[in-house]
């Protein structure tokens, strides 16, 4: 089983113990099979924001080797022939979007299409990242964003191209695409745009009227916080399989008539919400249609304690 110290290069799709998968420590560009570390400096905007570009050829990129060469976000994007920052859609990402080798992966099945993304770490109130009532094709539970009061998550926010998004809309399955206009996601840089995007998807797993968090998503939160392992280990017991656990992961990902089993056995356990904060976009406008600030001092810090512990 996987659960601490999950392997960079292993994605969900490998094995579903990994999902949401590994998080990087710091904000990052992945492009071209690689990341890109960005250097966090609080009140820069972030098209100034430094970047390490790597040199390396390895996933981990500038994480793992150091780099000679710096080049600020919007230096990055010129030199490579990139849609300025102002062009793009902020949306959220809070699941395997996140997990470099997920990215890789998915950016694979589609050589056609730019593999840039640019992650920021963020935080946000009142919501928290919750296991899901449903499957993924490969065996794991997937990731929601949910309603909880009070709580602070970790969350990222990337910037996406016309053309990812569109892609994105056409393969997010029963997500859709919702707005968030309360300004209550801070980058660590300290921005905040007064509209931000996710895709959206009110079906939490929720076992004797609780719900349960991702372990590996820094957060403070009245959830308790559980693995994705130790969740599958909880739908084998609950569902009586009789067999190794191994079997179990086999014939969720390989036998499709065990997983719309397993998928309809879930629905009992379906904790529909609405989350007050997400609503269906009129418009959806591009960062430099949006109107931008920065956080400052102890609000800030406040905001992005989960990140010092």
């Amino acid at each position: 089983m996987y659960k601490e110290n999950k392997p960079i290069d292993v994605s969900p799709y490998d094995h579903p113990d990994i999902y949401p998968g590994p998080r990087p420590d710091s904000s990052f560009i992945y492009y071209e099979g690689k990341a890109h570390r960005i250097v966090e400096e609080k009140g820069v905007p972030i098209e100034d924001l430094p970047v390490e570009v790597s040199e390396s050829n390895s996933l981990a990129g500038s994480f793992q080797e150091s780099s000679q060469s710096i080049q600020s976000i919007r230096e990055f994007l010129n030199a490579h022939d990139l849609l300025p920052l102002e062009k793009r859609v902020p949306l959220v990402a809070y699941g395997s979007n996140i997990c470099l080798a997920q990215l890789r992966y998915k950016f694979s099945l589609n050589k056609n299409l730019n593999d840039f993304v640019l992650c920021m770490r963020a935080s946000m109130v009142d919501s928290d990242i919750v296991y899901g009532s449903f499957l993924a094709p490969y065996g794991a539970l997937p990731a929601i964003i949910a309603p909880v009061k009070n709580a602070v998550t970790e969350i990222w926010l990337t910037f996406v191209d016309p053309e990812q998004l569109e892609h994105m809309n056409r393969t997010e399955g029963g997500y859709v695409l919702r707005e968030h206009k309360g300004e209550k996601l801070v980058t660590t840089n300290g921005e905040t745009f007064d509209s931000i995007y996710a895709y959206y998807y009110p079906h939490a797993l929720q076992f004797d009227e609780q719900w349960f968090r991702f372990k590996d998503i820094r957060g403070e939160s009245v959830l308790p916080s559980e693995w994705q392992a130790d969740m599958l280990n909880l739908l084998i017991e609950r569902f009586n399989f009789e067999g190794t656990r191994e079997e179990f992961i086999h014939q969720l990902r390989w036998n499709r008539a065990f997983f719309g089993e397993m998928s309809e056995w879930l629905t009992q356990f379906d904790g529909h919400f609405d989350h007050p904060d997400w609503h269906e976009p009129e418009l959806i406008q591009k960062v430099g249609e949006l109107k931008r600030s920065h956080v400052k001092g102890h609000d800030l810090e406040k905001l992005l304690a989960i990140y010092q512990r």
